[in-house]
């Protein structure tokens, strides 16, 4: 199955080695989850992603967004995008007044 998020795609036919680990019940796997949950907590947050989001270039926000939905915290991720793109301009991959991060997220980029 390949699905795009943030412009980025991927094919999902096993399970992600994340999902594999974590069904063993390896520590690995609860490590990497529990980082990931704490990189979606800081980036949630409006305040630091307003921060910091403008000195990211888009590609970079787009990768920081693809982290954050792969590990099922889209909500999280469209925080992010929203706060990165309230700086860039109408040239930027993210810019102008429309820009909308949930549907950015839910069709790929387009």
């Amino acid at each position: 199955m390949t699905y795009g998020v943030c412009g980025y795609t991927s094919e999902m036919g096993a399970k992600p080695a994340l999902v594999r680990m974590l069904l063993a019940g390896r520590d690995e796997g609860r490590d990497l989850e529990e980082a990931l949950d704490g990189l979606a907590r800081i980036f949630s947050r409006p305040r630091t992603a307003e921060r910091v989001g403008p000195h990211f270039t888009c590609q970079e926000a787009n990768r920081i967004a693809y982290v954050l939905v792969a590990s099922r915290h889209v909500d999280a991720a469209i925080v992010w995008l929203d706060m990165h793109a309230a700086s860039d301009t109408d040239e930027d991959a993210h810019g102008g007044a429309d820009f909308d991060a949930a549907h950015y997220i839910y069709t790929g980029g387009r």
